[in-house]
């Protein structure tokens, strides 16, 4: 076992087998926070829907989770979980002596999943109706979050559907979650955060005693997906069943955010931007449409600070059925070149937005939950564990000149481009042609 302790009284050791333990001490807090943060999520998992699936049927615990689970809520503790585009979290909130309790839980998850056929079948119907309620009944449900992707990307890894196929869901069973859950919940693979009142001498050797003897596996590694440069636009439609209006999303592919951070964090205020000053095409003289206002976000699940990787920029907005989704491409590109050339100007928004950010981020950290995610977001991300606190200045020495310099660059860059039309809607006009980077 290593372990370094530093001045802020964060403990960070890496046990046996190989896991990592970030342990932070707030005492007289009355509360203890932990997160079981595995290394795999949409991007390199390697049956689509595998991840998503395999936290539903491990959220509880093990096949020893009964008395377990119902001794969190009997303590008025809560538990969660959330699988994200290249990890998956454990999180559990409970009073300052449960402590042992949880460790046991992340204990019993990792060494005695329940992994039978029954439990499996059972969440797989679960997340069968999650789809049904969060994607196909909502208006334009999943556009963002699969189709844009899907259009946007060549690589399997980028671009399949980790939520989870309604009928390809069916075809995971407990073999295969058993085997993905060997090859990914491997010790080597996992972060754990320990936030609260503690003491950490004795945090410490809970941790040794009920997480040390896990054994150690190999770990199933994915090399990063490389996506060749898009070359041309790329155009979809989809019928929409559920809204009365029609929608259209533009989507980019973004720098990486560990080679190139500060274009990143431009990228991510200029989508804060677009909602503020931007606000919808009516306000740039596109005519009396009755837009709709833009909606912009950097990673397809929406957050931009937890992704390992480039991800993608999309702005979505609604409109009437009618409009020419030609003409709602030119509208939002517009707004890119204006800000790009000064006429939209942003200096003054700029600093309100960083200054709202910065708000958002230090909130982020004020809960114990909130605190032991960002600790392992930062350490099996980004390789430090207080990354999260450093990014308000790294935001606020993002400048106007390098948001106006990306705008320039979405202003002409080739894109996804996909609108959404009620099925009852007649056929719009047909999009310029494709030249490159046709859709498979």
């Amino acid at each position: 076992m290593t372990e370094l302790t530093g001045s802020t009284g964060l403990t960070d050791l890496t046990l046996a087998n190989g896991m990592r333990v970030l342990l932070q001490p707030l005492p007289g807090c009355q509360v203890v926070a932990t997160c079981l943060h595995v290394g795999t999520g949409f991007r390199n998992e390697p049956v689509a829907g595998a991840a998503h699936l395999l936290e539903h049927v491990l959220v509880q615990g093990s096949t020893a989770d009964g008395p377990l689970t119902a001794a969190v809520t009997a303590m008025g503790g809560t538990m969660n979980a959330r699988t994200s585009a290249d990890h998956t979290q454990y999180t559990q909130i409970l009073p300052a002596d449960g402590l042992e309790l949880g460790l046991r839980i992340e204990r019993d998850r990792l060494t005695g999943p329940d992994l039978s056929p029954e439990h499996v079948r059972g969440q797989i119907a679960v997340v069968q109706a999650e789809i049904r309620r969060n994607v196909l009944q909502r208006p334009h449900g999943g556009l963002v979050l699969f189709d844009l992707p899907e259009l946007l990307h060549d690589t399997w890894e980028n671009r399949h559907n980790g939520y989870g196929d309604i009928g390809a869901l069916e075809s995971l069973g407990a073999a295969e979650l058993r085997t993905f859950f060997e090859r990914s919940y491997a010790p080597g693979n996992i972060h754990l955060a320990v936030v609260g009142d503690f003491d950490p001498d004795r945090a410490r050797e809970l941790v040794e005693r009920l997480l040390g003897p896990v054994p150690a596996r190999p770990t199933w590694q994915r090399e990063p997906a490389v996506e060749s440069p898009l070359t041309g636009g790329r155009y979809g439609r989809r019928a929409e069943k559920v809204a009365p209006a029609g929608r259209t999303v533009l989507g980019w592919r973004v720098p990486d955010p560990q080679a190139a951070p500060a274009d990143h964090l431009a990228t991510v205020l200029l989508s804060e931007l677009l909602e503020t000053v931007g606000g919808d095409c009516a306000r740039h003289g596109a005519g009396e449409h009755p837009w709709g206002a833009f909606r912009a976000r950097v990673n397809r699940t929406g957050n931009p600070f937890d992704v390992a990787r480039a991800s993608l920029f999309a702005v979505e907005f609604p409109h009437p059925v009618d409009t020419s989704p030609d003409a709602a491409e030119d509208c939002l590109r517009s707004v890119f070149a204006r800000i790009a050339d000064g006429s939209l100007p942003v200096e003054g928004p700029l600093a309100t937005l960083r200054r709202r950010l910065a708000m958002h981020l230090h909130a982020e950290l004020d809960s114990v939950a909130g605190q032991a995610s960002w600790l392992v977001v930062g350490a099996a991300v980004h390789g430090d564990p207080g990354h999260l606190a450093g990014l308000p200045a790294a935001v606020d020495a993002v400048s106007a000149t390098d948001v106006a310099r990306l705008a320039g660059v979405y202003a002409t860059a080739p894109a996804a481009r996909i609108t959404s039309l009620p099925v009852a809607a007649e056929p719009v006009p047909e999009p310029k042609p494709t030249t490159a980077g046709a859709p498979a």
